[in-house]
């Protein structure tokens, strides 16, 4: 069949370019640049899409932040709300949310004010959660110190959602404590023994100073006269030949008001030290006096130690050497790894530390523990006489064990009476059922605190004890809602607020 009658003619070409004069496209340019035998899914990073409307169904249901918005309906804010009493200047922003803001960010490892508020900005869950508002970290960080007593009573209300979602009975509880960095460094820190020197040097300096800025001050008066300042425009100054030498003498007496500052800055120093000083030495009185002894005799030791950025943090032994910290006890349950009992100490001692905990997770929860158990550091006998007769029976270290070292058989028949309380313990720690006991803290409490630090609070952001212990609260909190998220419990509605 002859088809040259119904071919269609071709079109003429508009314009005609030559090969190599052509452009190459931008797809041409980057399939050439990632050239692979391999095929890929195609990649268009400015290519349109359409998003949900809403960015809870961006997350998904079982996104933490949506768990921590849904807190609003569970735990008592009311501690928070009565603190604004007074209407006064613009409404500030929604309470509740400013508290489910910093929860959530501790809960994602991010403590910094400034962090928190770039997070604002870029990271969907966090504008979820605010409702697409921007508090700054000035904002941030004021709400946080307000209300650090209550992310106390916060704390305790965790424990109460966690009843009401269904906690066991307080069976085996676990006590550890962790050196926790301050926010300071050991080098800000001076013993007691080089105050009373270093008080001398400076006041060496700041006589030494004061007398050469006075020295400058006699010669400027003599140079230009009694009430005259100097810097009076001189006729000296409009001619460029003596200009330069004006100038220069100008410089030399910038020197007196430099010494001057430097005085003022040594002598803050001094009553920084002179404070630091009086401090410890009040402790020593109020140490002797408990003991029964003579208070006008008693002095600190010459290692006592007081850091001038944080006066209420320590010098503690922390990952093989020596850290400014505090040392922080917590009180885990066994069978849901929740914090039931935590508090944050000075003292780099644990001992003593095991009653008090025992009566907070009875304030906490209403329940006492059937078992206890705890390293070396608690062991105590006064101490754990008291938590047993609570009706606690105690598991406690009566000593470190050497790495390596075998494990003693566990012994047999009645016990001889003879036996000190360290080695009843001991002896009770060797049999099978103490061994079990003993071993729980390796599931309990040890990962609670890893945790905790590594998650949650890796260092204080706070200074001074009290503003440490609220935040250590606000971290406790944190790890006991993440705890219940993790494990998918329903959580119930707030009926009633207290009064």
């Amino acid at each position: 069949m002859d088809t040259t009658a119904t071919k269609k003619p071709e079109q003429a070409a508009l314009l005609e370019v030559a090969a190599s004069e052509k452009p190459e496209r931008e797809e041409a340019k980057s399939s050439a640049r990632y050239a692979s035998p391999r095929p890929f899914r195609e990649w268009q990073p400015e290519q349109g899409q359409l998003l949900p409307q809403y960015a809870r169904e961006v997350l998904g249901e079982g996104h933490l932040a949506c768990f921590f918005v849904e807190l609003r309906k569970a735990l008592d804010f009311s501690p928070i709300l009565g603190a604004y009493t007074k209407e006064c200047g613009q409404p500030p922003y929604h309470p509740v949310m400013m508290a489910l803001l910093l929860m959530y960010a501790y809960a994602r490892g991010i403590t910094s004010s400034r962090e928190i508020e770039r997070r604002c900005e870029t990271d969907i869950a966090f504008r979820y959660l605010t409702g697409g508002e921007r508090p700054d970290h000035d904002t941030v960080c004021t709400f946080r110190v307000r209300h650090l007593e209550a992310f106390r009573a916060l704390f305790v209300d965790t424990l109460r959602l966690a009843r009401s979602s269904g906690l066991k009975k307080l069976g085996h509880l676990s006590v550890d404590g962790t050196k926790v960095k301050a926010n300071a460094s050991k080098h800000k820190a001076m013993s007691y023994g080089r105050m009373e020197e270093s008080m001398k040097k400076l006041d060496e300096q700041i006589d030494r100073l004061l007398s050469e800025a006075a020295a400058l001050d006699a010669e400027e008066d003599k140079r230009y006269g009694k009430g005259r300042r100097g810097d009076e425009l001189p006729e000296e100054m409009k001619d460029p030949n003596t200009r330069a030498e004006r100038l220069r003498q100008a410089a030399r007496e910038l020197e007196a008001e430099k010494k001057l500052a430097l005085a003022v800055e040594k002598e803050k120093r001094r009553e920084k030290i002179q404070k630091a000083k009086e401090e410890l030495e009040k402790e020593a009185k109020q140490k002797a006096e408990a003991k029964g002894e003579d208070t006008e005799q008693a002095r600190p030791s010459e290692k006592a130690q007081r850091n001038f950025t944080d006066g209420d943090s320590r010098i503690m032994p922390r990952d093989g050497g020596f850290q400014q910290s505090y040392n922080a006890q917590v009180a885990v349950d066994a069978d849901t790894q929740l914090i039931v009992a935590q508090e944050v100490g000075q003292s780099a001692s644990d001992a003593r530390q095991l009653e008090p905990m025992v009566e907070q997770v009875r304030a906490n929860t209403g329940l006492l523990p059937v078992q206890m158990s705890a390293d070396a550091g608690y062991l105590c006998q006064e101490d754990i006489e008291k938590v047993q007769a609570k009706g606690v029976e105690c598991f406690v270290a009566p000593g470190r064990a050497r790495h390596g070292e075998e494990a003693t058989t566990a012994p047999r028949g009645r016990p001889p009476k003879d036996l000190s309380f360290k080695e009843r313990m001991k002896r009770k720690l060797l049999t099978k059922r103490g061994r079990a006991a003993y071993a729980r803290r390796k599931v309990t409490v040890e990962p609670v605190i890893g945790q905790v630090k590594n998650g949650t609070l890796p260092r204080f952001s706070l200074r001074g004890l009290p503003k440490v212990r609220g935040e250590f609260s606000l971290a406790c909190a944190v790890h006991n809602l993440k705890k219940l998220w993790r494990q998918g419990l329903e959580l119930p509605a707030l009926v009633a607020q207290p009064a």
